[in-house]
Formats: C-alpha cells, sequence, structure tokens
C-alpha cells in the first residue's frame, strides 16, 4: 500500500518525510538506489542499471541480494506501493505533488501561464514560490555521480529559466530590488547573455545608464578573452538602445493583474510553451 503523507525532495540533498517528520532513508548506497529509482521516476528502471548505478565495477552476486535488500527497506519507510517490482526492473510510484521537481515545474507552468494572460504580480508570486523548492543544487550528494548528470542538468535549467522569467517580471512591475540579485547572478554566470542584458535594463531603469553601458563592456570583454566571441546583435542592439536612451525601454504602465482572474483566464499551463533562460 502506498502512503500518501510521503514527501521526497531533490531540489537539494535527498530527503524524505511523512507528515512533520523527517524520514530515515539508511546508508549511502539505499539513498543511491532511491535517487536513481528518482531520476526516472514513474519509468521502469533496468535492474542491471540499478547495480551499474549503485556498485559500478564491484557488482556481484552478492550486490543482486543487497539490492533487494535495500529495496525492501525503501518500501518499509515510503510504503510498500512505493516501488513496483516489473520483470526487468523496479520503477518508482509516487504522485507528482509528492516529488518537489515535479511541483517545482507545474508551478513554474502556471507561473508563467498567469504572466501570459496579464496576472503579471500573481505570476511573479508564483514563480517565486516554486523557487523557494530550492534548497541548494538538485541532487546535491549525487552531483558527482554519471547517471545523475543529465536530470541535474535538465533541473538546472529549469530553475535558470525560471529564475530569468521571474525577474523578467520583477522588471515589468518595476522592482528596483532585482539589481542587486541580478550583479550577484552576472558574478555567477559571467558569460550567460539573458542575465548580462537583464543587469543592464535594471541598471537603465534605475537611472544608472553608464554603469549599464559597463556591464556591457565588461560582458563582451570576457567573452572575447574565453572563447573569441563577441556579444550577439541582440546584446548590442540593447547598449545601442540604452546609448540612445530609447524610450521603449521604459518600465511598461500599469499591470493587468490588478483585476482578478475570470474563468476565461484560466487555461491549461502545460499548454504554455517553456521559455528559455
Amino acid at each position: 500500500m502506498q502512503r500518501d503523507d510521503i514527501e521526497l525532495a531533490v531540489l537539494g540533498s535527498l530527503q524524505a518525510r511523512a507528515g512533520d517528520f523527517d524520514l530515515e532513508l539508511g546508508p549511502p548506497q539505499r539513498r543511491m538506489v532511491l535517487a536513481v529509482l528518482l531520476c526516472g521516476v514513474r519509468e521502469v528502471i533496468a535492474t542491471g542499471r540499478l547495480l551499474d548505478c549503485v556498485w559500478g565495477e564491484r557488482a556481484g552476486q552478492s550486490a543482486q541480494g543487497s539490492l533487494h535488500a535495500h529495496v525492501s527497506h525503501l518500501r518499509k519507510s515510503l510504503g510498500h506501493g512505493s516501488i513496483v517490482r516489473h520483470p526487468h526492473g523496479y520503477a518508482l510510484s509516487i504522485r507528482p505533488d509528492q516529488l518537489d521537481a515535479d511541483v517545482f515545474s507545474r508551478s513554474v507552468r502556471q507561473g508563467r501561464a498567469s504572466i501570459e494572460q496579464g496576472q503579471v504580480r500573481r505570476g511573479r508570486q508564483q514563480l517565486s514560490e516554486a523557487l523557494a523548492l530550492w534548497r541548494g543544487r538538485a541532487y546535491e550528494e549525487f552531483e558527482e555521480a554519471p547517471w545523475a548528470r543529465r536530470e541535474i542538468v535538465r533541473l538546472e535549467a529549469g530553475r535558470l529559466g525560471a529564475l530569468a522569467t521571474r525577474i523578467d517580471a520583477d522588471l515589468d512591475v518595476g522592482d528596483a530590488d532585482v539589481v542587486g540579485e541580478l550583479e550577484a547572478l552576472a558574478i555567477e554566470h559571467p558569460l550567460h547573455e539573458g542575465f548580462c542584458a537583464r543587469l543592464m535594463l535594471a541598471l537603465y531603469r534605475a537611472g544608472r545608464q553608464a554603469d549599464a553601458l559597463t556591464v556591457y563592456r565588461l560582458h563582451a570583454d570576457r567573452l572575447v578573452e574565453s572563447s573569441g566571441l563577441e556579444p550577439t546583435p541582440t546584446l548590442r542592439n540593447l547598449q545601442l538602445r540604452i546609448l540612445h536612451h530609447d524610450p521603449s525601454l521604459a518600465v511598461p504602465g500599469r499591470q493587468a493583474d490588478d483585476k482578478p482572474a475570470t474563468s476565461d483566464d484560466v487555461q491549461d499551463p502545460a499548454n504554455h510553451r517553456e521559455e528559455e533562460p
């Protein structure tokens, strides 16, 4: 039987909770078995792959028995219906609302849908709540494991995309506090053109035209030093618009989400395209 109160978290170190209580997941190998299943959540993970991911070249006859024992212990903690045995492997059977990575993706879709419907402040809040689910790096204790790399990269790309969209909403409502956050992001991601462009725009709207142009020059210098490339035409165009005080760079007018959403505004957020950071 599957427990309804279980919550699993991978947006940071691996955690499991039942109501208000943290669950003990056991030794490192058992935690790794659960993490591999979570990377392919609701998909059947072949027994051979589990053995290879957890034991690697040390997988022998005893490893298969150890795997069965770890799965048995995990079922006792998470509920006997949580891990389903298939002819050639195992699958983790949990609802989307039981995994923080799924909750994050759903909340981001809802936030973007709200923004597309003109509910900018509402979407901004939904995106902020989604980003607050992150406690550190995804699958933090397994970030060096080859089997986790693809999922870690996917989740991190989703985080950066959501962060960029939320910052766009901050800029649309004229939030000057976003400058400091963007300055930190520009240091953390020195070659990320999207964050550079947003920092330039935020500085310009804060009345700091010279600082905005300095950010462009520093970014251009870093690009040349690291790869011999120049800024894209889009970023160069933004530089020229800032230089010439383009009126279209001003903060947009009053946002439409001062009015309540109606039933006609509600759409399935799954139909909305994910935005690039």
